[in-house]
């Protein structure tokens, strides 16, 4: 596989934070006065884009749907649980780059929070752009990747996009993009004509395939 560019998900894709995700997406729904998700197997059934949806499926109604989105992020940002990177991320990013391949982190997370969220784990140096969305309430990287792809002038077969969500792949098919789909993040695959790693250590294995 010839690839010159590799633009990598940052949610549940190097960073390992389902079950902190889960933990505030259930404290969240108590306040609103919902049923919890019951676990990490439910929660990967029934996460979604667009955002909308999943939060309409676990019982918020669309007209709470901005109030929902506001409260999950007020204690998302309040939440210090240390919440660590999946194994073998930090040498999959080394390795992607000791090929000469650039890398670029996109994420569905506003900047500030973005931020927050990788200063512990040091890895911004890793990366050649980091995108964040701007509306957390139209929480959808689809955007910014393409001007980022449009400003690079690469060739969208050139660029693998590896992410953990049916929207990562969507992505990919409308820009054009090579795609894999990491199972450890935060939602079963439904499409099953995808290349999938199990691990981040068999990102290697794809790349030389």
């Amino acid at each position: 596989m010839t690839v010159k560019a590799v633009c990598w998900d940052w949610n549940g894709t190097l960073l390992d934070d389902v079950a902190r995700c889960l933990r505030v997406m259930n404290l969240m729904l108590a306040d609103f006065g919902r049923p919890r998700i019951a676990d990490a197997a439910a929660y990967r059934a029934v996460f979604r884009f667009p955002l909308d949806l999943f939060y309409a499926d676990v019982g918020i109604e669309p007209g709470e749907y901005r109030a929902a989105v506001d409260r999950y992020l007020e204690l998302l940002t309040a939440d210090t649980t240390d919440v660590p990177l999946h194994g073998g991320a930090r040498e999959a990013l080394d390795r992607v780059r000791s090929r000469g391949i650039a890398q670029v982190l996109a994420s569905a997370t506003l900047a500030p929070l973005l931020e927050a969220q990788l200063r512990p784990h040091r890895l911004a140096g890793s990366f050649d752009r980091i995108l964040s969305i701007t509306d957390a309430h139209r929480a959808s990287k689809r955007d910014v990747i393409a001007a980022w792809l449009e400003g690079t002038g690469y060739e969208p077969a050139d660029v693998l996009l590896i992410g953990d969500t049916d929207h990562d792949l969507e992505i990919a098919r409308e820009l054009g993009t090579r795609f894999v789909h990491f199972e450890g993040g935060h939602q079963a695959l439904s499409d099953g004509d995808v290349v999938s790693i199990r691990a981040l250590g068999q990102l290697e294995r794809v790349l030389d395939g």
